[in-house]
């Protein structure tokens, strides 16, 4: 089967996070049963120069796939027309609902040919993201809506959780499949018994979707000593600046530290350093760096609108309310004064968990099982 696969950014870039690892784990893991073709953006997120190590204007071999690198502006856009109307392809796939380059227009298009297409909202449903430009985001619902670009579209949630996000926005007749997204592959290698001062990370992009600001704010009411790690692009400048202010104001036993951006090579290596993962994100259609804090072995500390759920009653952290910050602060509290030993038996039952649910071939089934229904309905 051919798939015509959108996204706005691919390897070699790494700043857009998740929806990179997302489309390389499909293509790493269904490239025997599928043969995709990719078109994406020529340069990394937040970037103004292109890739230096691509060729523009032809198919670049990466990994399981062909991927077209489009230039910016007009001449992009003219790039996917071209593609799209060779039709050299059986079925479209969008990774992302509201993006004009790589989803509205390769959709419209599309429902002109009378092509079969899947679009994978990648989060962009949840209550979380919506609350973010909600106008602009809104409008946008209801003129989709209203020119019926719904109707035979069929849509991917990576969770129950996304399903309803997806038909409370679009209503309930839309045509969705649950395909989780393939997780990571990679596990830490050992286990360190932690120092006395606990280490908390962050890994994500810094934008207001992912809510670090929330989490500088749960110390101010943590009592015991904290070291706490950041890293990602800093995709948003005044809100890394509000984060700033509220760094400065910590008590003096939070130690809080900036320490730049990470290669995707690096991130479990890296998470395997710390002791609990602490991302009070807005939302995650699924969040890679949540299931490779798993596989590094680390209690997470995240808020309930991700489908990781349930996970003190697992034994792997807490998924709290953002509606009540004072009980990320109790959890953080609790780690702190937590032994040596009893911690280190959570990490290694985190990555026991991890090694079962990710060596399991379920979301890759769900997926080919996706790109079948779609080419066969």
């Amino acid at each position: 089967m051919n798939i015509l696969t959108f996204t706005g950014h691919y390897l070699p870039g790494y700043k857009g996070g998740g929806p990179i690892k997302t489309i390389k784990n499909l293509f790493d893991q269904t490239g025997n049963s599928m043969f995709y073709k990719l078109i994406t953006s020529d340069r990394d997120l937040g970037d103004t120069l292109p890739y230096n190590s691509i060729d523009h204007n032809t198919w670049n071999k990466v990994g399981n796939a062909e991927v077209f690198y489009i230039q910016s502006g007009n001449i992009g856009y003219k790039q996917i027309i071209k593609i799209l109307f060779e039709r050299d392809y059986e079925l479209i796939y969008l990774n992302s609902f509201f993006s004009p380059t790589f989803s509205v227009l390769p959709l419209i298009i599309a429902k002109t040919l009378r092509q079969k297409v899947i679009v994978g909202p990648r989060g962009e449903f949840s209550e979380g993201a919506l609350s973010l430009k909600s106008r602009k985001k809104n409008t946008f619902i209801k003129l989709y809506k209203l020119l019926n670009l719904h109707r035979g579209t069929i849509y991917q949630a990576s969770s129950i959780y996304e399903a309803e996000d997806i038909k409370r926005v679009l209503g309930p007749k839309v045509d969705i499949v649950i395909a989780e997204d393939i997780g990571a592959q990679e596990f830490a290698k050992n286990i360190a018994i932690r120092e006395q001062i606990i280490k908390a990370v962050f890994i994500s992009r810094i934008s207001p979707m992912k809510n670090l600001g929330f989490a500088l704010e749960t110390f101010k009411s943590v009592q015991n000593p904290l070291v706490y790690d950041i890293y990602g692009p800093i995709e948003d400048q005044s809100y890394w600046q509000h984060c700033q202010s509220i760094i400065s104001d910590l008590p003096s036993h939070i130690d809080v530290h900036y320490k730049g951006e990470l290669t995707p090579e690096q991130v479990v290596p890296i998470l395997s350093s710390y002791d609990f993962f602490f991302m009070p994100t807005k939302g995650e259609n699924y969040g890679h760096v949540i299931a490779e804090a798993l596989c590094a072995g680390l209690p997470l500390l995240i808020s309930d609108a991700t489908p990781w759920r349930n996970l003190s009653e697992q034994g792997l952290g807490w998924d709290l309310p953002l509606d009540n910050p004072s009980a990320f602060s109790s959890a953080i509290n609790k780690l702190a004064l937590m032994s040596k030993d009893d911690h280190h038996e959570i990490r290694k039952n985190v990555l026991k968990w991890a090694r079962n649910k990710f060596s399991q071939r379920d979301a890759i089934d769900a997926n080919i099982a996706m790109f079948e229904y779609a080419a066969n309905k």
